[in-house]
């Protein structure tokens, strides 16, 4: 027989008997003797893909009285895998032939569960194939008490004893990881915990239709209710998958334990360790041994699993890696083509049943991207390239349209603020133009701040969900786009309209972000609500500061109370969420806050005016000795300085230089500061010395006096939110806010 495993010298040399063998015989000795289907990765391999994952000799069947190495089976396993082989043989047959709609049409009576019970004899025979043409590993088998049944990596599920079988959700084959990748895959499977807690997992973080919004259409998951269940998408891969589909699903699982609520109950898991460090660990395992190498993401599956690495980023508050992640997803659509117009380019798929749309894919890519730009005022690395129209096409949602505009217009804010120099103010004034004629475009009743009922879907909640973070995000652009003009003065009150929608959109955003916070309570899902808020908190802040004692007729002085206490209710909220989810972004938010509250207060007590400038990274921050600025270092940026204009030895004592908001040492210089001049600070008749410093935190108080200031490191480019809990959003804020202005 022409096998290629074994070539015609090699046989020649070998001094074993031949048999005449019937037309058409092509399976090794060992998979006859198993009755499985037996195939090569390639024509020039010598083993077959079942005796190189069993470990056995691949030996043709012209070879007679060959041994072969057999398990040790008790006669009933033995007749047990029997039967379940004869079935499988066919199953296999149907699945790999053209006809594969009338699997098992001729199925023998029930047929036994191929899944595993906790029950199952550890040593059963590795060879045991789930439905759709999946192998089992030895690894797979071996573990007890992981599930009752397995599914395919596609989605399909392996029904359970007694179900009836559904034809249509058998998928076709995939492709097999490549022999060199079978140790990345054992360890990738090993890492997943059993199936029954994939699957609470996946229901009780509901996070199986938001997995689906990130490729495929609103309009389809929501509107026509074509979506999976979430026991479909909580299948875990086969050991035999290609990595990328395996991280994918690690993926999947810590973006739903991302989502799951503080109150969750994790009794009903089996897990070893706390949820935080399991999620931690299924995404590090991921991205360390397959998203970080560009040779394994050449598929729709390997731009899937950027896009969910980036996402999981993004929700954890590192925007600087998500935007890097973002970038290289970005450079691999491009390179299959998504860029291009009305592109039909067949892309490879290790998983047949891959729901990715290639449109849909490309404009949530660009959307994250251009709008995480826009945030960190950096120039996007997705140009010249349309997404939406100004007319909603037949059959589109109000939030698919809504969403392609709004990246558009992302692109018009990042590029009026990267032409340094010139005066953009009629730009502004367009890009306003454009926010009001795509707001005005859709019905008014989906601009009503979000109301659940608790009779809705998972679906509709999703939905309300989606469009109460695309309201937030609308009113955070529209606010950035007139911040350069915000602290500007002119005779002709030119730039009032810009301070005017600066403040009414500032506080749309944080109305809504309080609705929002109330129902959705955890700070991982819709990270990018949080920095809208945070933007709007300071925006009506530093406008209230920088209006007192003035005759504004933009900033009625009515409206002070009531902006007081809608950002004090934020930081009530910020307080709570952190209580819940210990997140270092709510708390740092909640600490600046409440320090420029006070100011205010302060400022508004006294009728000062304070003006806002930025000192240099390098320049010593509490070098104007007894003046009191309240000083904000931002790393990578400058030193912010709120100042009042006469400012007096009185309110110097109200106003200390604030430590480092990022609640990093490394460049805070609190320490010389309190050690050496608390002695001298004048203070106000009735004023306890220890008041004046109630608002330092012990913990950031060093005892050295004699420290330099260049002697602290910054953070990391890329730090995580842990240690850098901005990420740079300060600093694009406060670049934008001072926009004409130069550093002193």
């Amino acid at each position: 027989m022409d096998r290629p495993g074994i070539s015609s010298n090699e046989t020649g040399s070998m001094s074993l008997p031949r048999r005449i063998l019937r037309k058409g015989t092509h399976s090794c000795a060992e998979c006859k003797r198993r009755k499985t289907r037996c195939f090569f990765e390639s024509p020039a391999a010598l083993i077959c893909v079942g005796c190189q994952r069993r470990g056995t000799a691949c030996i043709g069947q012209e070879f007679v009285d060959v041994t072969v190495s057999k398990h040790d089976e008790d006669p009933p396993t033995g007749d047990r895998l029997e039967r379940i082989e004869i079935m499988l043989q066919r199953l296999t047959d149907k699945v790999f032939s053209s006809d594969g709609s009338s699997i098992l049409s001729d199925a023998s009576p029930p047929q036994p569960s191929l899944g595993r019970p906790s029950t199952e004899n550890p040593d059963t025979d590795p060879d045991l194939v789930s439905e759709g043409g999946y192998p089992h590993s030895q690894a797979e088998s071996s573990k007890q008490g992981k599930t009752s049944s397995r599914t395919s990596p596609g989605g399909t599920a392996t029904q359970a004893q007694g179900e009836s079988y559904q034809p249509e959700a058998v998928p076709g084959p995939i492709q097999y990881a490549p022999s060199h990748l079978f140790s990345t895959c054992q360890t990738l499977h090993a890492a997943f915990p059993c199936q029954n807690d994939v699957n609470i997992l996946f229901e009780a973080g509901r996070a199986t239709i938001y997995l689906q919004a990130l490729c495929n259409s609103y309009r389809e998951l929501f509107e026509q209710g074509n979506s999976l269940p979430s026991n479909v998408l909580s299948a875990i891969p086969p050991e035999t998958a290609h990595p990328v589909l395996l991280a994918r699903k690690l993926l999947h699982l810590s973006l739903c334990m991302q989502q799951l609520d503080p109150s969750f109950d994790r009794s009903s898991l089996q897990l070893q360790q706390g949820l935080a460090e399991a999620m931690e660990g299924y995404f590090h395992l991921a991205t360390s041994l397959v998203t970080c190498h560009d040779e394994l993401l050449n598929s729709l599956e390997g731009l899937e699993c950027l896009i969910c690495e980036a996402v999981y980023l993004v929700n954890c508050g590192n925007l600087r890696r998500a935007l890097i992640c973002l970038r290289r997803a970005s450079t691999l659509a491009q390179f299959m083509g998504m860029h291009r117009k009305g592109s039909r380019t067949s892309l490879k798929q290790h998983d047949p049943t891959t729901r990715v749309s290639g449109d849909v894919t490309w404009a949530h890519l660009a959307y994250l991207e251009r709008y995480l730009s826009l945030l960190l005022g950096m120039p996007t690395s997705i140009s010249n390239a349309k997404f939406g129209s100004y007319d909603k096409t037949a059959g589109e949602t109000d939030a698919e349209w809504f969403e392609r505009t709004q990246v558009d217009i992302c692109e018009l804010i990042i590029n009026r603020g990267q032409r340094n120099g010139e005066d953009s103010f009629d730009t502004t004034m367009e890009i306003d133009a454009t926010l009001t004629r795509v707001s005005n475009s859709v019905a008014s009743t989906w601009w009503t701040p979000m109301d659940l009922d608790p009779q809705m879907s998972v679906d509709e909640v999703m939905a309300r969900v989606i469009s109460a973070q695309m309201q937030i995000v609308h009113y955070n652009m529209l606010n950035i786009v007139h911040l350069p003009y915000l602290l500007r003065q002119d005779a002709s009150s030119r730039y009032d309209y810009s301070k005017t929608v600066c403040t009414y959109a500032s506080r749309e955003v944080l109305n809504r972000y309080i609705t929002f916070r109330s129902v959705v309570r955890v700070v991982y899902c819709c990270r990018l609500v949080d920095f809208c808020a945070f933007t709007a908190a300071l925006t009506l802040l530093i406008t209230h500061l920088s209006g007192h004692g003035r005759n504004s007729t933009w900033l009625p002085a009515h409206q002070r109370v009531g902006d007081r206490n809608l950002v004090e209710k934020v930081v009530e909220t910020l307080e709570e969420l952190n209580r819940l989810n210990h997140d270092e972004l709510s708390k740092e938010t909640a600490k600046l806050t409440r320090k420029l509250l006070d100011l205010e207060a302060t400022a508004a007590r006294n009728g000062s005016i304070y003006r806002c400038s930025v000192r240099d990274e390098n320049c010593n921050p509490d070098s104007r000795g007894t003046d009191g600025p309240f000083n904000l270092k931002i790393p990578y940026f400058g030193t912010v300085r709120l100042e009042p204009n006469s400012p007096t030895p009185t309110d110097s004592v109200l106003l200390p230089t604030l430590p480092d908001f990022n609640n990093v040492l490394s460049y805070a210089s609190v320490s010389a500061t309190i050690s050496s001049t608390t002695l001298d600070l004048p203070r106000r008749p009735g004023v306890r010395e220890e008041e004046i410093f109630s608002t330092y935190n012990p913990s950031m108080i060093q005892e050295s006096a004699g420290m330099d200031f260049l002697d602290f490191a910054m953070p990391d480019l890329i730090a995580e939110a842990n240690d850098w809990a901005f990420q740079g959003v300060d600093s694009a804020f406060f670049d934008s806010v001072m926009a004409g202005y130069t550093l002193e």
